[in-house]
Formats: structure tokens, sequence, C-alpha cells
């Protein structure tokens, strides 16, 4: 069944709870419901998981856990997901944002000269010690196509582990029916 597949692969609460990154949270982290493996559980840590790993956020760990004991989730497979921004895929995800994003403000996708830009104006405003003007109107797009890209990720794989939970469930039900 697909709660054993999932309790195949989870680590212990202890082995987690001992994390530095856990540390901060305390006993808070051992909590049981943090631990269930059931459709809903396991669905929602998807979604939350899913939803701050596609942010290019530092330290987006920390508001995977603080989500996760807001909602009593499951915590190690929100905090599996957070890898999901790493320097292979942060390109792509960057891209989709800025493509979303300009979507949403309909405008011309960013071409080079956007970006070089833009890349002066940071140099100008940097070397001229926070003096000068910068456009924020492609952090805006960016931001927004993020957040969008994020949240459509987040539903899909949210859906997807409902769906796989539940043909799982019916794979069982089908093997253990007696062949007539």
């Amino acid at each position: 069944m697909a709660k054993r597949f999932f309790q195949s692969w989870l680590p212990s609460p202890h082995k987690v709870a001992e994390m530095k990154l856990m540390k901060i949270f305390g006993q808070r982290t051992l909590n049981p419901v943090l631990w269930y493996v059931n459709r809903k559980s396991i669905s929602k840590a998807f979604f939350i998981g899913t939803f701050w790993g596609m942010l290019p956020l530092p330290f987006h760990s920390i508001l995977i856990v603080l989500t996760v004991l807001l909602f009593e989730v499951n915590l190690p497979v929100s905090l599996c997901l957070a890898w999901l921004t790493n320097p292979f895929t942060l390109v792509p995800i960057l891209y989709i944002g800025f493509w979303l994003g300009a979507k949403v403000f309909q405008v011309n996708m960013i071409d080079q000269d956007m970006i070089l830009g833009v890349l002066h104006q940071i140099s100008h405003w940097i070397t001229h010690f926070g003096n000068g003007h910068i456009d924020l109107s492609l952090a805006k797009i960016l931001l927004s196509g993020l957040l969008l890209e994020a949240l459509i990720f987040a539903v899909i794989l949210f859906v997807i582990t409902r769906l796989f939970w539940r043909w799982n469930i019916i794979q069982h039900y089908k093997r253990r029916r007696p062949i007539k």
C-alpha cells in the first residue's frame, strides 16, 4: 500500500529531531501527528513542501517547518521537498517564473538589453553606496511568477499524491479479491 511505501523510506522521528535545524523547534517536532503516514497528511505535506521548495528563498526549510507545525502534516516528506530548489533546477524555476510573471502582467519576455539595463542600474546603485534608482518592475514580474509557479506545482503534486494513493488502494483491493 501507499502507506507502507512512504513509511519504508521515511527517517525516524528521533533521527530528524537531532538535526541542527530541528533543535531550534525543540520537542515540538516529536509530536506524533507530524509523523502520521496517511493520505491527508502526506498530500498536504507535498503541497507545503512543494510550495516553499519552489521558491528560491534563503532558509526555506524553516518556513516549511513552521508551516508543518501550524497545519500538523507529515514533517519529513515536507522537508525532503525543500531540495526542489538547487543549483540544477534554479535556472528553469526562474525562467518559468519570469515567463508566468510576463503572462500575468502582459509584457514581453525579458530580453538581453533589459537584463543588461537592470545589471547596470544595480552596479550603479552599489558603486554610489545606495544612491540611484533601481527599476523594480522586473522583481514584481519575477515574484508574482514565482508565487504562481509554486502554487501551480504544489496543487499538481497534491493531486498526483491523492491519485497515487487512491490507485494504490484500488490495486491492493483487486489483489485481495478472490478470483472467480
